[in-house]
């Protein structure tokens, strides 16, 4: 027979990856009470790195490519106070491999045009062109992620690359995905972008930290010397250190709320099939949502209701619904 322990808490943090584990440093900052669960044997959830042996060496490769480049300073800053050297630089070095040729990315503009040769890169010249007079003169709408390829990029070049890279990727016509997907991966990024990058690279005005360029073009990044996964079991160890529950595999097998708040949790735990309950001594609303500043937390889009410090010198605000 299962037995059932009981642990109480103020919050519970469903899931250690990248959201949950940064919740958890912030809470604890404010000197919260929590407690996280996540279903697998370790955190960082889809940006973990595993870590393979051969004799004497260790290799470390990511869940999937990573790299950080952002204009928010606070990222930044909470990263290297946490990672400190372990922090490095690191100049990105990525390749394409397209039609039995290599191209380098951030595009390389002689190279690519030696690997397209005189008519494949004159088509594409006018095929960007013939877009930019449908798209801007004649006011085509951008409806999909086709759209806003072809009217950054052409049709020939965007055929070439971005819309059958995306289309490998998720399995989906790039006429299905929404516009905005673009403007999260590609802002900024056109076939005009990436010739003024070639300039500013030949004419050396880059800076380290690729300012001034899209994001899709910076060439030196930031990154922990030990893979992503390093900044989320580093986060993991503080946390344990200062006296918070983290239960790996462990996932909830329900949840009971009362009068919309969420009350009770009770946890399957690996240990001999045995399950935790846990009390939420506050009873956090279901729709409760975290905020780092009180600008975030008026502004969110979609959410209702009075933003409320978590405490007076925690710099944390929850918006009550």
């Amino acid at each position: 027979m299962s037995q059932m322990k009981e642990l109480s808490t103020d919050i519970l943090i469903i899931g250690a990856g990248p959201a949950g584990m940064a919740a958890a440093m912030e809470l604890s900052k404010a000197k919260k009470d929590f407690i996280i669960i996540e279903r697998s044997a370790s955190v960082g959830g889809l940006s973990k790195t595993y870590a393979f042996k051969e004799g004497d060496l260790t290799f470390y490769t990511d869940n999937g490519p990573h790299r950080f480049f952002s204009k928010n300073p606070y990222l930044y800053e909470f990263i290297g106070d946490l990672l400190k050297e372990q922090w490095i630089k690191v100049i990105r070095q990525t390749r394409q491999f397209i039609d039995g040729k290599f191209y380098d990315y951030p595009v390389n503009a002689p190279q690519a045009l030696r690997n397209m040769g005189l008519i494949k890169s004159a088509h594409v010249g006018f095929d960007y062109f013939w877009a930019k007079i449908v798209y801007g003169v004649f006011k085509k709408p951008v409806k999909n992620f086709e759209d806003y390829v072809i009217a950054n990029f052409g049709r020939s070049l965007g055929d070439f690359n971005i819309i059958n890279y995306t289309e490998k990727v998720w399995g989906i016509p790039a006429a299905e995905i929404h516009p905005d997907w673009a403007t999260q991966r590609i802002k900024g990024l056109d076939l005009l972008a990436v010739m003024k990058d070639t300039i500013r690279r030949v004419m050396k005005k880059k800076s380290a930290s690729g300012a001034g360029a899209p994001k899709s073009l910076v060439d030196v990044f930031y990154y922990p010397d030990q893979g992503t996964g390093l900044i989320y079991e580093t986060i993991r160890a503080r946390l344990e250190e200062q006296g918070y529950v983290i239960m790996l595999n462990s996932s909830p097998k329900e949840i009971q709320c009362t009068n919309g708040k969420m009350t009770k949790a009770i946890i399957d735990t690996p240990e001999g099939g045995n399950c935790h309950k846990i009390q939420l001594a506050r009873r956090v609303r279901a729709d409760d949502r975290i905020y780092k500043n009180p600008e975030a937390c008026r502004t969110a889009k979609g959410h209702q209701g009075a933003c409320i410090p978590s405490s007076p010198q925690s710099g944390i605000y929850v918006r009550h619904a």
